[in-house]
């Protein structure tokens, strides 16, 4: 399939890029569309971790404030799997590793690309690398943590897989990282969806 870019120019370049062009791509008949304008949004590649105890059926959560959330709903405490953006030259895994230690305190034993994906294709090019994450000591005791230059604040915990599931039912978890990390960690264990919505 074709794309032809007649031109292209930055239009903002600050904490994120916006780029606008005007192009025009081959339809499913073979002819090309007509001259359109599209813009991009792109920050970098992001990096999340759905870390599991196998051992106790349980997943580590984090919750933190999120100012764009606060803004939509009032609150703007989420709660989320951890993530980071990736630096450059930085490989994704140690994005993964890096991020679990700085938001919880803890240390990764393996991890496991679940996949990777374009969260809002419609305008940015930026895609989310979903790892499975196990950690090298399960029993080590949790609290606040995250960057204090960043302005971070940030509360880890323990939620049993199947009332996180439940949380994501409820409207409770609504982070779309940590909803796809649960939905593909549910796949990945076989854990069957009717254990977990019959509980409700």
């Amino acid at each position: 399939m074709r794309v032809y870019i007649k031109e292209e120019e930055l239009q903002y370049d600050g904490f994120v890029k916006i780029d606008k062009a005007h192009l025009k791509f081959e339809r499913f008949n073979g002819k090309m569309s007509e001259m359109i304008t599209r813009y991009r949004y792109h920050r970098g590649d992001a990096v999340a971790v759905i870390i599991y105890d196998a051992s106790r059926e349980r997943v580590l959560l984090i919750r933190q404030f999120r100012y764009a959330v606060h803004v939509r709903t009032g609150d703007g405490w989420l709660v989320e799997c951890v993530a980071g953006m990736q630096e450059d030259g930085e490989r994704v895994e140690d994005v993964a590793r890096r991020e679990v230690l700085e938001e919880t305190g803890l240390e990764l034993a393996r991890i496991d690309l679940l996949a990777e994906y374009f969260f809002s294709p419609g305008g940015c090019s930026d895609k989310v690398y979903m790892f499975l994450g196990t950690l090298q000591n399960a029993e080590q005791s949790l609290g606040v943590h995250g960057l204090v230059h960043e302005g971070e604040d940030i509360q880890a915990c323990w939620v049993h897989l199947r009332e996180a599931l439940k949380m994501v039912n409820k409207g409770q978890i609504n982070d779309v990282k940590t909803m796809i990390g649960l939905f593909l960690l549910q796949n990945r264990i076989g854990l069957a969806q009717d254990k977990v919505v019959g509980g409700i």
